[in-house]
């Protein structure tokens, strides 16, 4: 099976993650469509074509509601889970307590830094290749040169 490329190494996409936790963290509502967060952000992401698609590409924190005839919603996961109380039909969680939110924060930048230095792991070996050709090619006419 081929290895999925990292969303997080995408250029922005640190920010705009951070960026919608923070809304789904603390807003009073627990979940938003792409209007509402394209109404709070006051953009769409640059990274990616919608916020639900961004989430999507981020299961480890977002939640991602599709449902045959319903608006698409995002969540957090760590907010999802907790109890809810129901005001007006709707289900009411509170808001994430700092600490969860800079912990999740804290984990998003991790993993984006895991990411950027497997992406970057690759670029010691053009000077070894360099040196082994450059080997080869010496030791080549080295041998020409002797006949």
């Amino acid at each position: 099976m081929p290895e999925k490329k990292s969303s997080y190494v995408k250029n922005g996409r640190l920010g705009e993650v951070l960026a919608l936790i923070q809304v789904l963290a603390y807003d009073r509502n627990t979940s938003r469509s792409e209007a509402g967060l394209k109404d709070e952000l006051k953009e769409k992401p640059e990274s990616e074509n919608s916020w639900i698609n961004l989430a999507k590409n981020h299961p480890e924190l977002f939640r991602v509601r599709e449902e045959q005839g319903a608006i698409d919603r995002v969540s957090l996961v760590s907010r999802y889970i907790l109890p809810h109380t129901t005001e007006n039909g709707k289900k009411v969680r509170p808001p994430l307590d700092t600490s969860v939110v800079n912990k999740l924060i804290e984990v998003a930048i991790e993993l984006h830094d895991r990411e950027r230095k497997h992406a970057e792991r690759w670029k010691i070996f053009i000077p070894m290749l360099v040196a082994a050709i450059s080997a080869s090619a010496a030791i080549t006419a080295a041998l020409i040169s002797k006949t």
